[in-house]
């Protein structure tokens, strides 16, 4: 026999139904904008700036959604400017990278300039820090042309005046290649940049090379990283954990006041170095440019996860 409704079920069961209609369409509508939100397009900006008497194209990769920069100094670093493009595009964010080219057309590490006639050329990851700058040993005229041009570039990458964070964003991402250690000459390994030449060599053991131990507060070198090559670097202790548990190698640079020692071989007038300076929360993802592109890829996934439980 058929269950007759009483006079209170039914408001009840219309009630429970209009809460599930409700419920139905959210949904949709939450499915519809991840799909409209998926197909917006990578928006590119072109910058022009000036470094000397030269211009030089600064390009800038954006689409809503994730509040962080991913950076590119190097333009011969092609696997991870693909990698860094691809993250912007499939989470959001945005992605500067420099352009430089040789006199070939094809993409170098250097950029070249003019000053008052005269051709030079610098490293557009070694410019961020007045030590760094006077150890290019340039003439006055072209270090300062030098410097005008980092601090634009500065306030394109960070928060109006270069020295924090912009709006929303909770930590920022350069991207790197570097060369397989494994195939340089024996002679040349120890100062070639790997997770293992940040290691401070011990007593006991000769196995590690600590070419840039200098720099270094702690590594943790992970038992499922295969390749020394691929690593992470990160200006805050807070930064290693994170990391470290997704089965990365990560180098934890030294705190500010520990980087500014005499010489060229510790403030090297890098980026993370001006970071540290003005506690920026840094990370670095440096990948093998032969074979990393796919540990990048997982670096930049790990990097979007982090983000997501600070946001």
């Amino acid at each position: 026999m058929r269950h007759r409704e009483t006079s209170e079920d039914t408001p009840r069961a219309a009630a429970l139904k209009g809460v599930r209609r409700m419920l139905f369409f959210a949904a949709i509508f939450c499915c519809l904008q991840s799909v409209a939100h998926a197909q917006e397009p990578l928006a590119k900006t072109v910058k022009t700036f000036k470094l000397g008497e030269t211009e030089v194209k600064v390009n800038v990769y954006e689409r809503a959604g994730a509040a962080v920069t991913l950076f590119a100094p190097h333009h011969n670093e092609q696997g991870a400017l693909k990698a860094a493009r691809e993250a912007v595009a499939a989470h959001g964010g945005r992605f500067v990278e420099v352009e430089s080219f040789d006199e070939t057309g094809a993409p170098t590490r250097r950029l070249r300039f003019r000053v008052a006639g005269k051709n030079y050329s610098v490293d557009p990851n070694r410019i961020y820090t007045p030590n760094g700058r006077k150890c290019l040993s340039l003439p006055a005229d072209a270090e300062d042309a030098v410097k005008a041009f980092a601090e634009e570039l500065l306030a394109l990458l960070f928060a109006p005046g270069g020295a924090s964070l912009r709006a929303g964003e909770t930590l920022f991402v350069a991207v790197h290649n570097n060369g397989d250690v494994e195939k340089s000459p024996a002679a040349e390994r120890d100062s070639d940049l790997s997770a293992v030449a940040f290691v401070k060599p011990l007593r006991s053991r000769t196995a590690f090379r600590g070419a840039f131990e200098g720099s270094a507060a702690g590594v943790y070198l992970s038992n499922t990283e295969d390749d020394e090559d691929n690593f992470m670097i990160v200006t805050e202790p807070r930064l290693l954990g994170p990391f470290a548990a997704r089965g990365f190698n990560v180098i934890v640079q030294k705190p500010a006041a520990q980087l500014r020692v005499p010489g060229c071989s510790v403030d090297d007038g890098s980026l993370s170095v001006h970071a540290a300076y003005n506690n920026i929360p840094y990370l670095n993802l440096e990948a093998d440019i032969t074979s990393g592109a796919a540990r990048q890829r997982q670096m930049l996934e790990a990097v979007y996860d982090f983000i997501k439980t600070k946001q």
